[in-house]
């Protein structure tokens, strides 16, 4: 670390000077050369995930901290990566991704894992990048579950939502052992969906079907098929905001895909990300899902945006930096004044929202295939004069691309992540002056300067001093978006500042803290050059009058 000096001015005691410096620490020094992923264009299951992840935090220590924070319900790790400058260890402002609560959106693990890779491959090279990284904390979370990813990627039960709790669906005493089967080997697992003719020539909406059933055989031999699936909770079902709400959003029944567990995080996984999140403070933060294009925001009991001007402006960036009609399926317009989401039971979004103070907290819907969508996706197999039956094979193109598109959404979709660092409160502070005493017990008055550099999401709370113990000292007003304030702050000396310093700390919990260093000096003893050379001058005045006077008395 470098101490920056500010500013220096006489304090009221006139022998006294005293000095406050800002501490900065330099960029880390790039030793490193780009890295590229193990295992490209294929999705990773868990144990190609931790070698990644073991590969990015053994070559680029400098720049990431690992921690596990938890484990599934099968005793894999929830692992959680930190990219900052490490060198910097006073606390800076905190952003978040967490990726795959749900288990065949493995697209959400690709994107998770590319962002590491683009903030270490453009650190020390691109300016602004480097400053991200410099000045925040990024954590990516890259699967909350990796039970279902070893299933779908493994397996190839694209259809498990759910986390790997098991169940005993018919109460046979066995678990899981009666899932869902590809029987005719086509890749596929195929959904048949019954629609009921009111007259012989009806043809139903191809949404509109009474019912459905699955491709399968009957694994345990019991003369039912599919009837004692794999996987239980619903993780975005679990959280403790508005959780078993009867709006609908979640279900008590463990059978549908969105049961909502015995209890608030009464899930391993679930556990593991709320502790985690309990000692961290994040303005702004992304959870990645996939299943449609959209950024879904927190709303309220009616379905109303909570922040409606702060979301409206991030939907007109989002719609100048997302591919065209991204959030098409959802009719965001400026003008739009209906309800646009709707609070889901016991979701992330609500929960860090309202239990963790996150301004925006963005369920972001990061891919889905519009074909997979249509009535061309669900052909009829089957059709007399009372019933149809149409197959529909795309569950898999419905939440992930093929592989060979990974990298290509990921170019597509990179803007976003950018802007997630952008928005991310953090302040540019400076104190032009400082004045006062330097006994233990006197008061010292300091103007600070904050400036918010994000253009949307201002400090939030108040900016506080602190001591090096985290005591405030004093506090001043919160900082608005793109805002700039100065404001007075006076603080106590707890000690004797002479001989010594006092290290201070400026910010809060969502824009991190910025180092100073306060400390007093006696004033140099060293003359004026003017009063040297008037003094010199009148000494050779006097001399040449003397030598006159001498020589002609």
């Amino acid at each position: 670390m470098v101490l920056a000096p500010i500013q220096v001015m006489a304090s009221e005691t006139p022998e006294i000077v005293l000095t406050i410096e800002k501490v900065t620490t330099a960029s880390v020094t790039r030793t490193w050369s780009t890295l590229s992923l193990i295992y490209d264009n294929q999705f990773h299951d868990p144990l190609e995930l931790d070698e990644e992840i073991e590969n990015i935090h053994t070559t680029v220590p400098q720049l990431v901290d690992l921690e596990v924070i938890g484990e599934s319900y099968e005793g894999r790790n929830i692992t959680s990566l930190r990219i900052t400058n490490e060198q910097n260890t006073v606390q800076k402002a905190k952003t978040l991704v967490v990726a795959q609560h749900h288990g065949r959106e493995q697209i959400t693990v690709e994107l998770a894992l590319r962002f590491m890779l683009h903030l270490l491959n453009n650190y020390g090279i691109d300016e602004t990048i480097t400053e991200y990284v410099d000045t925040q904390e990024i954590f990516i979370i890259p699967t909350l579950n990796p039970d279902a990813l070893e299933v779908v990627v493994n397996e190839g039960n694209h259809w498990l939502r759910k986390n790997l709790r098991p169940f005993d669906n018919d109460l046979d005493g066995f678990f899981g052992e009666d899932d869902v089967d590809d029987e005719n080997g086509d890749g596929a697992i195929s959904n048949f969906l019954v629609y009921i003719k009111d007259t012989p020539s009806d043809e139903p909406h191809y949404e509109a079907y009474d019912w459905e059933y699955y491709e399968g055989i009957d694994d345990d031999g019991d003369g039912q098929f599919n009837e004692d699936e794999v996987g239980l909770v619903d993780l975005n079902r679990n959280y403790a905001t508005f959780w078993g709400g009867a709006d609908g959003s979640s279900s008590s029944d463990e059978t549908t895909q969105i049961y909502h567990g015995t209890g608030p995080f009464s899930e391993p996984e679930t556990q593991a990300f709320r502790d985690f999140v309990l000692d961290h403070r994040f303005a702004m933060a992304y959870s990645l899902h996939s299943g449609i294009n959209a950024t879904y925001f927190p709303t309220n009991g009616i379905g109303n945006w909570i922040e409606g001007a702060l979301y409206y402006g991030m939907i007109a960036d989002y719609g100048d930096i997302l591919p065209e009609d991204f959030n098409y399926y959802l009719g965001y317009t400026q003008a739009s004044e209906d309800k646009l989401d709707a609070s889901l039971s016991g979701g992330w979004s609500d929960w860090m929202y309202a239990e963790r103070g996150t301004t925006v907290p963005i369920t972001f819907e990061v891919y889905t295939n519009a074909s997979a969508h249509g009535v061309e996706a669900h052909p009829i197999i089957l059709e007399n004069s009372t019933h149809i039956i149409r197959e529909w094979k795309e569950i898999y193109g419905y939440f992930n691309p093929t592989e060979e598109y990974i990298n290509t959404l990921w170019e597509e979709l990179l803007p976003a992540f950018d802007y997630l660092l952008e928005m991310t409160p953090r302040l540019d502070i400076s104190i032009p002056s400082v004045s006062g005493g330097v006994l233990s017990g006197e008061n010292v008055t300091m103007s600070v300067q904050m400036n918010c550099v994000s253009p949307r999401l201002g400090s939030k709370e108040a900016v506080y001093v602190l001591d090096s113990v985290n005591v405030v000292m004093d506090s001043l007003i919160s900082v608005g978006a793109g805002q700039t304030l100065t404001g007075q702050a006076s603080i106590v000396l707890p000690s004797e500042l002479s001989g010594s310093s006092l290290r201070i700390f400026i910010g809060n919990n969502y824009t991190g803290y910025y180092e100073f260093e306060l400390s007093a000096s006696a004033p140099s003893t060293q003359i004026d050059p003017l009063i040297i050379g008037a003094v010199i001058g009148i000494t050779i005045a006097a001399i040449v009058i003397v030598v006159y006077f001498v020589k002609y008395r």
